[in-house]
Formats: structure tokens, sequence, C-alpha cells
């Protein structure tokens, strides 16, 4: 596979492979090692990127890797209260900005996901204690220009039967108001919501952090 990523950015300059799209590799890592081995691989291809989300901190192992400067991870964050009621198993917040700060200061590239926006009761309030902290706990540095990536939260019906069977007692996610279906057994919210949020979010996003850019909100 790695010679076929390889392969590709020679014929494709300035490529960018996503790689983290089906797993979160940071986590896979502490287990195979692959990450690693990933990186440093690629770490002389000079006309392409490698890019991957990760919800968790454990980001020791990939600072002091040979990388090159073509590798994008993007940190996604979300509310302490969403990561404790719906991220079920991953880092929090505060772990993860100070892996974020890490991984800038190693020399990658860096990005944020605020994703998903799920929008429970206070979800307003919860989304501003989040860009605040995002201000106050940031490297400056990465401020500077950081592409934000907002999503807002789908949801199927099967993922529901699942969840309550594995957390029982877990928080209702799908809400019949706000929320319509939007193909593939998935609902999403509508768009008028959508819209009102979104309006919200770059408000207080201009507010906190002026000096990062929103990529797209969808």
């Amino acid at each position: 596979m790695m010679a076929k990523l390889k392969r590709a950015a020679e014929k494709y300059p300035g490529s960018v492979f996503e790689i983290g799209s089906n797993s979160d590799l940071v986590l896979e890592n502490s287990v195979s090692g692959n990450l690693e081995w990933t990186i440093e691989q690629f770490a002389d291809v000079r006309n392409a990127r490698l890019t991957l989300p990760t919800k968790f901190d454990m980001v020791d192992p990939l600072l002091r890797l040979r990388h090159g400067h073509n590798v994008t991870i993007r940190v996604s964050l979300n509310p302490e209260e969403i990561i404790r009621r719906v991220e079920f198993g991953t880092s929090r917040l505060d772990e993860r900005i100070t892996a974020l700060n890490k991984l800038h200061r190693a020399g990658y590239d860096v990005g944020i996901l605020i994703a998903p926006i799920v929008m429970l009761e206070g979800w307003q309030d919860m989304y501003e204690r989040l860009f605040r902290t995002m201000a106050e706990r940031i490297d400056p540095d990465i401020l500077r220009g950081v592409l934000l990536e907002i999503i807002f939260m789908t949801y199927g019906f099967v993922t529901e039967q699942i969840n309550k069977e594995a957390f029982p007692g877990a928080v209702q996610l799908h809400n019949g108001s706000s929320m319509a279906f939007c193909g593939r057994s998935r609902y999403g919210y509508t768009q008028p919501v959508k819209a009102e949020a979104s309006a919200f979010l770059r408000e207080r996003i201009a507010h906190w952090l002026p000096e990062a850019r929103i990529a797209y909100i969808v």
C-alpha cells in the first residue's frame, strides 16, 4: 500500500491522502505501531501529504519521528460534556488539546475538527465554553490561520440500537423535532436548524478565535 501511495504521489503531485477515514490511527498505533512506520516511510515524499484525524491523545510515540513536515494530524475537539456523554472511551478535552500542542511543537502540520456538533440541551453554552478553552489553552501559533472543520452529527437508527445495547442509559441523540431523514438510513439536523446553528458557531468563533479559518461547516 505504501508503494502505491508513493507512485500516486509521483503521478499526481500535490495530492493529499486521507489515511484515517476508517479508524482512529492514533488509537490503533498504540497497539500496532503502524502509524509510526507509515509516517517515517512517507517522510521523504516531497510532492504529497498524508492527513488523518484523531480523538485520542497518545501521540508521544509520534513526536520523535522523522516526518518530513508532510503529515497533517487533525485533532477532533468537542465540549467536555459531549465527550463524556457521547464520545465514550475517547480522550478528554484537555488531553486532546495537550496532544495538539505537542504535535505542533514537534513540527507536524495540525488542524482542528469540531465534530460532531451535537445539539443537546444547552449546546450553545457548551460550545461557547469550548471556544473559550481553545483560545486559552491552544498555542497561539496554532490558532494563527488554523483550519477548522465543523461537522454536524448524523445518526442512524441501526447505530442507536447498537448503542442502547452497548451503553445502557446513554443520552438520546435522535430528536424528531430538529432532525430529518437524510438518506442511507441516517438522520441529520434539518437545514433551518443547521443554518441557525452555523450562524451562531461562526459568530462565536470570530469572537474567541479571530485568527482561525473555517474550512467548512457541513
